[in-house]
């Protein structure tokens, strides 16, 4: 698309209106300013104009006006509102009226000449006709165009003037393509350039894209794990354990309605206390099926962050994990559930050999980021270890509104 500077054109068989907004931008402004050099060239040669109808006739006088200043200062009001294809569309049109009109300067000449240095009166801009053909064009094509045009346009100025106002051809065809290319290079650049940024905005539109759905499916795939780790190996573990209890219909409501609104593709973003309550009982009974859960329910119809919620569930089973394997064998674990009208709170609780928080390496990750790093990443999130040598464990954590 940046290979060439009209690479956003619909006429070069490109076209997203979505990725073109600096290359409509730029071509609008350049069709303005070709427009606006129409009008000033057709005031300042106006007296160059009525000089050449000695030697034109009217028809060609008129009919080259239309051609060359009427589709050029017609450019500036189509580039307002019009779509690129339009404004390419009457650049080109802009372009070919002056071919046209040099095409039938022949016909229109008498045979007489001029007494004048600068001779016939469109001579005086190719350079701007060429900046047309730029808009609507391929580079290549636009210094084309400028080096034939300014070649035609200075052979009918020799031919048309007296010879003692002429100078060395080539020089002349040299010295006019040399002053014109400065300004058709210009805005070949300016195209280009708009070209190359809206490619690297669509380029940066479908990286985007992609990394979102990459970042979808892995959500999805995570959503799915916790499913399958947090309700249904859970639920199954508490069954091959422990057997038939309250617990276990608890966790398998809880695991059931979870598998309902993975396959309806509910994705909750909050969750009530029960399901709750059986979401923290579920990664509990995952690390120990045989612990027993105390649950203080006071507000059994009120919602929480599903965020909230899944952290909560796994920095408890995080401080089950640590003091199963740090508490010591005859330590007596609790773990208690609060949940209100504005917080949910899990404690965990031992009598173990305890420990000195502050002399926890940086490499305990479980402490770090399983527990103090996850919950500080949930809005309102927060976690307590309160420890001390031979004094137990008590790590508390909870999200309140």
């Amino acid at each position: 698309m940046a290979a060439h500077p009209t690479a956003f054109s619909p006429l070069n068989g490109v076209h997203d209106e979505r990725d073109e907004q600096a290359g409509r931008q730029i071509l609008r402004l350049m069709s303005v300013f070709v427009a606006v050099g129409y009008l000033a060239y057709a005031v300042m040669t106006a007296p160059m104009l009525v000089d050449s109808l000695d030697v034109m006739d009217t028809w060609w006088t008129v009919s080259a006006v239309v051609l060359i200043f009427g589709t050029g200062v017609a450019l500036g009001p189509v580039s307002w509102g019009a779509s690129v294809r339009r404004i390419q569309i009457a650049a080109a049109t802009a372009a070919a009226g002056f071919v046209v009109a040099l095409a039938l300067w022949r016909f229109g000449w008498n045979g007489q000449q001029i007494d004048a240095v600068s001779g016939i009166w469109f001579s005086q801009f190719p350079g701007l006709a060429a900046i047309a053909a730029a808009l609507a064009f391929r580079a290549v094509f636009a210094f084309a165009y400028l080096g034939i045009v300014s070649a035609i346009t200075i052979l009918i100025s020799h031919e048309i003037r007296t010879p003692e106002f002429n100078g060395p051809l080539v020089a002349d065809i040299a010295w006019s393509i040399a002053f014109s290319l400065i300004f058709v290079s210009a805005a070949v650049m300016a195209i280009r350039t708009a070209a190359i940024l809206d490619t690297t905005r669509a380029q940066a539109y479908t990286a985007t894209a992609a990394a979102a759905a990459a970042n979808a499916r892995s959500a999805e795939r995570s959503r799915f794990d916790a499913l399958t780790h947090d309700n249904v190996m859970s639920t199954l573990l508490l069954a091959s354990r422990q057997g038939a209890s309250k617990e276990l219909a608890q966790n398998a409501r809880t695991a059931l309605a979870a598998v309902d609104q993975a396959a309806a593709g509910d994705v909750r973003h909050s969750v009530g206390a029960f399901d709750a309550i059986g979401q923290i009982r579920a990664a509990v009974g995952l690390i120990d099926p045989a612990q027993h859960v105390t649950v203080v329910d006071g507000e059994p119809e009120v919602l929480y962050p599903s965020g909230a919620v899944s952290a909560i569930s796994t920095a408890t089973a995080e401080a089950l994990r640590n003091s199963l394997r740090h508490a010591g064998p005859d330590a007596v674990v609790e773990v208690t559930i609060t949940a209100t009208a504005t917080s949910l709170r899990a404690d965990i609780a031992d009598n173990g050999v305890g420990f000195d928080p502050s002399q926890v390496s940086a490499t305990r990750l479980g402490i770090a980021v399983s527990i103090r790093g996850r919950m500080a990443k949930v809005c309102g999130g927060t976690a307590v270890i309160d420890s001390s040598p031979g004094s137990g464990t008590l790590v508390s954590v909870e999200w309140s509104a």
